[in-house]
């Protein structure tokens, strides 16, 4: 398999960071000074560009509720047509200094009751004893299909890299090292790739650790602003990350693509990899019952770090792979590009617009109709998605999601857009990684 890195000239089509940057700033002054009502002119055409943003989001919203209720439809179907599909599915998980989680993460992949797979363990360059206790496993289980690879550092794209070329299997499970998968999770995920054109399947992600506030709040978001849109992308089979906790690939179609991209300023080699495949024309589904248990940040310091490095490694996949796109054509292709562009910053910088434009109503005139207007749009569209995805039990989280919307959701948008501007300046930023609790053990 050849490594992502050869040029072409449509790597050299790229979005014009530096413009989208002034032309943020603008609108963020606009919004502010608009908001003072000092100009009622000016005040009028942000109030009708806001509410034309405030349409988009519903149309938004009412797409992805009909395409998640039509891919549940489709899910079922499938699930009665191919039952007894069993290929041979090599697992691959990197691990860098994971001895809190990565017992509970290999014992989980042993206890697939699928029955044709292999495990490649790469530890990357660990110094802590993480390798020891894959070994220790190994010996006290006597697993014969338990490959362990170890190597120098080199990131988590080169510890994959390595693990795809030692693969064996037609298809391969990618799986992050925090993360316990679901018995039946490759069996789930599996039976997606007898259709020809999917590339690749996303799995479903679940917070483990919930006794806490703000993983409680990281959870309702997975539930909300990612498996919900990531099912609603699978009736498109344009699903645009598949997270790094749980994916299932055919192997010729990343081999096609060169495998992960190692380019060590790149921070979200998932989503990265993702576009890659849905530019060279793969189609991209989800699974829900492909499930990853993975631990959550429970310290706000950590949550952010986590959270700004997602936001950057997002806009840089769309940003790297924006040529590939372009020189597609397809329908299919164009939809991506826009739903990225979407995703990637024009709702963080639409929704901030309005935060600022709130913001100085309410110091001028103590004007508070129409946050709750907005806040409100945003519950009940936030809702609906509940009640699609979890029934009955959407009335169980509601107080959370109330609490959300007015705490959780702006500190994650202020930071979202923090991360953007960095990224459009070019500012460095290190690869790190969230201190692990241990809990997936508990």
């Amino acid at each position: 398999m050849l490594l992502h890195n050869e040029k072409t000239y449509q790597d050299k089509i790229k979005l014009p960071t530096k413009l989208l940057l002034i032309i943020s700033l603008l609108l963020f002054i606009l919004s502010f000074i608009a908001g003072l009502e000092y100009y009622p002119e000016l005040h009028k055409i942000m109030v009708h560009l806001f509410f034309v943003f405030g349409l988009f989001i519903v149309l938004r919203q009412v797409l992805l509720l009909y395409s998640n209720w039509k891919y549940t439809k489709n899910s079922v179907l499938l699930d009665e047509k191919y039952k007894e599909y069993h290929p041979f599915i090599s697992i691959v998980i990197p691990a860098f200094n994971e001895e809190q989680v990565i017992k509970s993460a290999i014992l989980s992949l042993m206890g697939q009751n699928y029955p044709n797979f292999e495990i490649i363990f790469i530890d990357d360059g660990s110094t802590d004893k993480t390798v020891e206790i894959v070994r220790d496993i190994k010996a006290t289980h006597a697993v014969s299909k338990l490959l362990i690879i170890t190597q120098t550092n080199g990131g988590k794209a080169s510890a994959l890299n390595t693990g795809l070329m030692h693969a064996q299997g037609e298809f391969v499970a990618c799986v992050d090292s925090d993360s316990v998968l679901s018995i039946n999770a490759l069996e789930r995920g599996v039976k997606h790739f007898k259709d020809h054109s999917v590339g690749a399947v996303a799995g479903h992600v679940e917070v483990a650790n919930k006794n806490h506030l703000l993983t409680q709040l990281q959870s309702l978001e997975y539930l909300l602003s990612q498996n919900f849109v990531r099912r609603a992308l699978s009736y498109f089979g344009l699903v645009t990350i598949i997270p790094g906790p749980i994916g299932l690939f055919r192997r010729k179609a990343i081999a096609d693509i060169g495998g992960y991209n190692e380019n060590k300023k790149l921070f979200a080699e998932d989503a990265d990899l993702s576009v890659r495949l849905l530019a060279n024309g793969w189609r991209i589904v989800s699974e829900d019952e492909m499930i990853a248990s993975t631990e959550a940040p429970t310290h706000i310091y950590d949550l952010l770090r986590q959270r700004y490095r997602w936001k950057r490694g997002i806009y840089q996949a769309l940003h790297l792979n924006f040529g590939a796109l372009i020189v597609n054509k397809s329908q299919r292709a164009s939809f991506t590009i826009l739903f990225l562009i979407t995703e990637s910053f024009l709702i963080e910088i639409m929704s901030f617009s309005i935060t600022l434009f709130i913001l100085a109503s309410f110091f001028r005139f103590t004007e508070v109709q129409f946050l709750i207007s907005w806040v409100v749009l945003l519950i009940f569209l936030d809702f609906l998605a509940l009640l699609m995805a979890t029934g009955k039990q959407a009335w169980k989280y509601f107080p959370l999601l109330l609490f959300q919307k007015v705490t959780y959701a702006y500190a994650l948008q202020f930071w979202g857009v923090l991360a953007l501007f960095e990224e459009w300046l070019s500012t460095k930023m290190n690869w790190d990684k969230v201190d692990r609790m241990g809990t997936l053990t508990k």
